[in-house]
């Protein structure tokens, strides 16, 4: 999977610094930009404070202010009486506070048995992304006694304060809330999130991060590991004021070699010790039982007869990679060779029980082979030193892609960075599901690796130019960065569903085109984010109408497509549409720039005007015009980019379209026994057209009493009454929507099962707002699950509502005006009205929008009686 390039010296410093243009001539850290004075708040799972990587050498200077304590504690270390080994700690001018926000938790979840009940870490998550943000520079670092390399935070001289708002069974949105507003509070310039669940625009967390963005604090935040699939996005990140973070590969691979006794020498990754000459067996061929669950060293299944003693050859899938090892260690195994599932995966380098290297698809097979060809077959395992990944940078295949599940029109995630094998801190008394104890370090992968990157390197463009917003210092990042990024397959290049603008790369400090010379900026205000929320999240407002045409009176869009963001995204192109941007000028000269267009295949763009001359802080607004010239498709997204050139600035905005027939609202809302609404359609074709009005309908209400899964994962063998199955039969249903909605900390998660049996639809946000929809589903009795994540004073009596709507035309709701035809461009209101619904209840209908080609789309009609 590798070349044999590389120094081969497991001394070499600061790679992944080189690899984002920190360390050479010209760039930040020898251009005196390391973060200096800049405070870097993470929230997380706590810290260890006496990790080298968070040492006050003396050098540090005393922030302006000291912490407010208030009745929480700003150094929150010591507490013997929960464990033992929490040791008193006195936070400093490095590690400037330290502080445990688990209020909702300790009360509804409490702790479990030796779990430290202060800030400090028990999982090795929390100082490991706090180290990679803000870490000392050139600390050693050691795993199982060898050392690896020295490694530095990309923000080396930032201050730090930990929030452990996760405890060992994860967190409540209000506790997640009241850290974010904490840290805002505490004064921090950056805040590091590497934690998520399912999108959703309005929580508690997402509008803490609102308001922090609105205090000038720039939020970095994981944009999730569920990828390769479409819309896997997941919450905070699908909000535009915080900056979602995708994972890529770095060139530096932590190596380790298989060499098979009498064959071939396989590469692989690795950061444990090796081992002697070994007997090898493969997990498929040694296990107590099905030889299917033993090829995946699943818990349990190993034989210690047929294992004790060898290297053991499992195959990723199921259970975790630690996971395996420690399977592998308990049946006496002395070794492992772990092999992807497929030949477009990552190599991972976590710190196994046994001696480890992990390997491709491909060459897992090859060493499968040759252990049926030899019946005595050994193999040693070497490890140590380093080798390149040459597609570096290539998006991580666990990366969460877009497009947006909640916003389509914002393309996420916004950036990406390095987030495989990322060698830093780590807590030396960790779970057993995070690795052996003892380390003080580990190389780790995932979007929670990659989010520090980017809170690091704003921490750097902060001391840089104290005077930007942060979405000022978001926008210079996106503009800039490199583009030139593969897809997980290693081969073919990234669009901006996986790596959103490109892989962050801040550059020479001087030079134009640099992250920290970027030339144009787009800022955003907390107006602007409100109007936004008119058109995708209205929900938070008491009176949508009333405010959202208050923002409008002040000239503030309502309209989703024009938040002044750095990239253009149309979700729903039906002819042609015309966003507006407003750039400003961060150029130290009057410059010129002129507009340089990418088109997406299939479409017109027009930029008005295409020419704009600043002078330094002035402002300039214009206009993209992009049509469908007949070669859009529909349902489809084309991509592209426009691109503001002058005086050396390549200021970079990536463009995304979706191409529809016909562009209508997904749902429109009404209130009262009887009463009206009006919304307008838009056509992308010109032909026949016809619109029908279905329901409305009264919800289905299913009652139940669920418990606490102790696992808190669905589904496993342990489910039991953490989960309740709700049967439903769709057959000739043209929509169906599911609601769960528990005030309070409990958190019930809510999973859609086709009548094939396979999962088609989660919702999984913080809490308990649960929203599961489905259109045009196929015919056939679906399963609707109801699993408890989180319940903290079980048996709780829930109550689910459903609505079925039926793709036959009829009831309480009217089709009062529609047009009869389609023409390309045009718009059209269309008007419905409807009666007797029920004071108090929530009913559903829906209008139908039908063309030469069928069912085009469908418009929700949502009235609260």
């Amino acid at each position: 999977p590798y070349g044999p390039g590389g120094t081969g010296n497991s001394k070499t410093p600061d790679a992944l610094g080189e690899f984002l243009g920190l360390t050479g001539r010209g760039e930040a850290w020898k251009s005196g930009l390391t973060g200096e004075g800049v405070v870097v708040g993470v929230i997380d799972t706590g810290i260890w404070p006496e990790h080298p990587s968070f040492a006050d050498d003396g050098t540090y200077p005393a922030l302006e202010e000291s912490l407010d304590g208030s009745e929480r504690s700003t150094c929150d270390f010591g507490n013997t009486s929960a464990n033992p080994a929490d040791a008193a700690f006195t936070c400093n001018n490095k590690l400037v506070g330290a502080r445990q926000i688990l209020d909702t938790y300790r009360a509804l979840s409490g702790a479990d048995p030796g779990e430290f009940d202060s800030a400090r870490d028990d999982n090795g998550h929390g100082t490991h992304t706090a180290s990679t943000a803000a870490g000392n520079a050139n600390v050693q670092a050691t795993i199982f006694g060898r050392d690896i390399s020295k490694v530095s935070g990309i923000a080396p001289r930032a201050h730090i304060i930990a929030y452990k708002a996760l405890g060992n069974s994860g967190g409540y949105t209000s506790d997640l809330a009241a850290a974010i507003d904490q840290a805002v509070e505490d004064g921090v310039d950056v805040i590091n999130y590497s934690l998520g669940g399912g999108a959703q625009l309005v929580s508690a967390d997402t509008i803490a991060f609102l308001f922090a963005a609105d205090a000038g604090v720039f939020s970095a935040v994981s944009a999730g590991n569920d990828g390769p699939g479409a819309a896997t996005i997941g919450g905070p990140a699908d909000v535009p004021w915080v900056t979602a973070v995708g994972a890529n590969t770095q060139k530096q691979v932590y190596k380790g070699q298989i060499k098979l006794n009498g064959g071939p020498t396989i590469n692989g990754a690795s950061v444990t010790l090796g081992t002697g000459k070994l007997a090898v067996v493969d997990a498929e061929l040694a296990g107590l039982g099905a030889p299917a669950e033993s090829e995946l060293c699943l818990t349990g299944t190993l034989d210690p007869v047929k294992v004790a003693g060898k290297i053991v050859l499992c195959k990723r899938g199921v259970n975790g990679r630690v996971a395996k090892s420690l399977e592998v260690f308990e049946a006496g195994g002395a070794g492992m060779i772990l092999y992807n599932a497929s030949d477009v995966d990552n190599l991972n380098t976590d710190n196994f029980y046994v001696p480890s290297v992990h390997i491709d698809y491909s060459d897992g097979l090859r060493v499968k082979v040759w252990l049926l060809a030899h019946g005595n077959a050994k193999a040693t395992l070497v490890t140590g030193g380093t080798s390149i990944w040459p597609s570096a940078p290539s998006m991580a295949i666990f990366s969460s892609r877009g497009p947006n599940p909640t916003a389509a029109d914002i393309i996420k995630p916004d950036i990406t960075a390095p987030g495989v094998q990322i060698l830093a801190g780590n807590t030396p008394l960790a779970d057993d599901d995070e690795g052996p104890n003892g380390e003080l370090f580990q190389a780790i992968a995932g979007t929670s690796m990659s989010s520090p990157v980017v809170a690091g390197i704003y921490a750097l463009l902060k001391q840089a130019h104290p005077e930007w917003t942060a979405a000022q210092a978001k926008s210079a990042m996106m503009t800039t960065a490199n583009t030139k990024v593969k897809d997980n397959d290693r081969k073919t290049w990234a669009g901006p569903f996986a790596m959103g603008a490109g892989q962050v790369h801040p550059g020479r400090v001087k030079d134009k085109g640099s992250a920290f010379n970027p030339g144009l900026t787009y800022d955003i205000g907390f107006n602007d984010y409100l109007g936004f929320l008119c058109d995708q999240g209205p929900e938070l407002f008491a009176n949508p109408a009333s405010f959202c045409a208050g923002l409008e009176a002040q000239g503030i869009s309502t309209v989703a497509t024009d938040l002044n963001y750095p990239s253009i995204g149309i979700s729903a192109l039906a002819g042609s549409d015309t966003v507006t941007r407003t750039v400003t000028s961060v150029a130290d000269r009057k410059v010129t720039f002129k507009a340089k267009v990418e088109a997406p295949q299939g479409y017109d763009v027009t930029v008005t005007p295409d020419r704009i001359t600043l002078r330094p802080g002035e402002t300039a607004s214009y206009d993209v015009t992009i049509t469908n010239n007949g070669g859009g498709p529909v349902d489809e997204w084309r991509t592209g980019a426009l691109t503001w050139k002058g005086s050396g600035y390549k200021v970079r905005s990536a463009i995304a379209v979706q191409g529809l027939s016909l562009k209508a609202p997904t749902e429109v809302t009404g209130s009262g026994e009887s009463g009206s609404a009006t919304f307008d359609v838009q056509f992308g074709y010109t032909g026949d057209y016809t619109a029908a009005a279905h329901g409305l309908v009264s919800p289905i209400n299913t009652e139940g009493i669920i418990e606490q899964d102790p696992d808190q994962t669905f589904p496993s063998a342990d489910d039991g009454a953490g989960v309740i199955s709700v049967p439903v039969d769709l057959t000739g249903a043209a929509y169906s929507q599911w609601d769960l909605n528990i005030p309070g900390d409990d958190d019930l998660d809510l999973y859609l099962i086709d009548p094939a049996g396979e999962l088609i639809a989660t919702s999984t946000n913080g809490g308990t707002a649960e929203s599961i929809s489905i259109t045009l589903p196929e015919p056939g009795v679906y399963t609707l699950v109801i699993h408890g994540w989180a319940v903290p004073s079980d048996p709780l009596d829930i109550t689910l509502q459903n609505w079925v709507i039926s793709a036959t035309p009829g009831g309480t709701l009217v089709l009062d005006s529609a047009p009869t035809a389609a023409v390309t461009g045009e718009v059209a209101p269309i008007s419905v009205s409807w009666s007797n619904v029920p004071v108090g209840e929530l009913q559903l209908g829906a209008v139908s929008h039908t063309g030469l080609d069928g069912l085009l789309a469908l418009t929700l009609v949502a009235v609260q009686g």
